[in-house]
């Protein structure tokens, strides 16, 4: 089977430090690579898709994704590094409509909603067919920024559609927050608060029509 097209698509907001690192680990790909400058000061030379004002994550990544003319999207976030030979040939290999592909399922206590567990990938690197991705609505816009639960939306709608979600081993190096504010910053506390209970109520609203289809 022919493996799909793909571009790699990357929300990037300032944090120029943090380029050479991701250039290394793309740069060499026989694929596509999309910057969406999410209002960086001064614009990015290397940006693809310009946001004037920051406007997201979850924003930034649908743009991305609305531009892209691959078969096949990969989100990647900026603060990456290193990877296994051939890392990107592993997602290739596992993407089919119908599956969601990343670096790290997980199945996190803080996913669960009503002591059941929802496993999802984790969204700085996770890959999709452009039209499943579409279909499914990207990653949700309504979300308090930064995006906390993002990804957690993404596969909680994906696995209701009877997706599979598939995990690859990368080799990639995730540099957590390295752009994002502290956990314990009060805006990003409130941002994960809001977002939890969006996940929540999605969460229950799909399990009850689980179990109305199951009676």
């Amino acid at each position: 089977m022919t493996e799909p097209t793909i571009t790699i698509v990357t929300p990037w907001r300032d944090h120029l430090e943090l380029a050479p690192d991701y250039w290394d680990t793309v740069g060499p790909l026989e694929a596509d690579v999309l910057i969406v400058d999410d209002g960086s000061v001064p614009p990015l030379q290397f940006g693809n898709v310009r946001f004037d004002e920051c406007r997201g994550f979850s924003r930034a990544c649908n743009a991305g994704l609305e531009s892209a003319d691959t078969e096949a999207v990969l989100f990647l976030n900026n603060d990456v590094a290193g990877g296994h030979p051939g890392w990107l040939d592993r997602i290739l290999s596992q993407l089919e409509p119908g599956a969601l592909v990343g670096a790290r399922l997980r199945h996190d206590p803080h996913a669960d909603v009503d002591g059941q567990s929802l496993p999802y990938l984790d969204g700085w690197c996770l890959a999709g067919m452009r039209d499943d991705l579409l279909e499914l609505g990207g990653f949700d816009e309504t979300l308090a920024e930064p995006a906390y639960y993002s990804d957690n939306l993404l596969c909680l709608e994906a696995r209701a559609a009877g997706f599979v979600l598939r995990e690859v081993l990368t080799g990639l190096r995730h540099k957590c927050g390295a752009t994002t504010l502290p956990h314990r910053n009060p805006d990003v506390q409130r941002a994960t608060n809001l977002n939890r209970a969006r996940y929540v109520e999605r969460a229950r609203q799909l399990l009850e029509q689980e179990v109305a289809v199951a009676d």
